[in-house]
């Protein structure tokens, strides 16, 4: 399993390959777009060719792109869901043109109904057949906070089996927490997995989002904290990564970012947390 960051591109594609060197990353995630805005960037041709020659240098992979925040796929309101399904469809394009691996999205806030599931799942599957894999595009789990969907692996199943086209799963460990799966203690661990398994399939876990939580287990609140210092711990993650089951590409991580030296003992936690799993495979 190879780790990584999630990296700024402000000002360059290629800050986030500089970015990742000197942290020592293997894999990495960014944004195509400003994420709070609708705005659209054109980005040069030699831009983009920049950022794959340096990315191959480097030695970079998996290379996963996450959806701007803005884009509802489940929204009710007509003209947002129509702009969400546009500048899906427009990141992922551009995901293919920088030769990512997936792009990562969050199913999106509306009321927990058979309906909302469908309408996420048009979306993914339109956005599909405009540009097929790769990138694999990976529905991520939520904490369930206000209208989320996503908070069980059931509805992620259930939005895949809809779309009919390839999809995969992202699994953020402090979404998972928040949504009252305790990864600190092997029944949760087991539970949560087992949940995937019957759901969207282990088999489509590709990715993991590897943050610890500020938030209580089951406050359906989504507050990202530095590896060993939120309440699921090191303790916790060691239970976490010992299930053989658990067999993603990359974990990558979207701890918060004040200063440099916290990135460095993230990264140095995450190698001790998963030395295990990066030896066998």
């Amino acid at each position: 399993m190879r780790l990584g960051f999630h990296l700024s591109i402000a000002g360059s594609l290629l800050r986030a390959i500089q970015q990742a060197q000197v942290l020592g990353c293997q894999a990495l995630q960014i944004f195509v777009q400003n994420p709070r805005a609708w705005k659209w960037r054109e980005i040069p041709r030699p831009e983009i060719e920049a950022f794959i020659s340096a990315r191959r240098l480097a030695g970079l992979g998996p290379l996963a792109v996450h959806l701007t925040y803005l884009p509802n796929l489940a929204s009710v309101d007509a003209a947002l869901y129509q702009k969400s399904r546009e500048r899906l469809a427009r990141e992922l394009a551009l995901a293919r043109e920088l030769e990512a691996d997936y792009l990562i999205c969050h199913p999106g806030h509306a009321a927990l109904e058979p309906e909302s599931f469908r309408r996420v799942a048009r979306t993914l599957a339109a956005a599909v057949a405009q540009t097929s894999p790769p990138p694999l595009v990976l529905i991520e789990n939520t904490a369930g906070q206000g209208q989320e969907l996503g908070w069980r692996p059931e509805h992620l199943g259930m939005i895949m089996r809809r779309a009919e086209v390839p999809l995969g799963l992202c699994l953020d460990t402090s979404h998972a927490f928040g949504a009252g799966y305790d990864l600190r203690h092997p029944a949760g661990v087991a539970r949560l997995l087992l949940e995937i398994a019957q759901g969207p399939g282990l088999e489509r876990l590709k990715i993991i989002h590897l943050n610890d939580s500020r938030a209580p287990l089951g406050s359906r609140r989504d507050r990202h904290a530095h590896l060993g210092q939120g309440t699921i711990g090191l303790e916790g993650f060691r239970q976490f990564f010992s299930h053989p089951w658990l067999r993603p590409a990359a974990a990558i991580m979207e701890t918060p970012k004040r200063h440099q030296a916290d990135e460095w003992r993230n990264l140095l936690c995450a190698r001790s947390l998963t030395s295990t799993k990066m030896l066998l495979g």
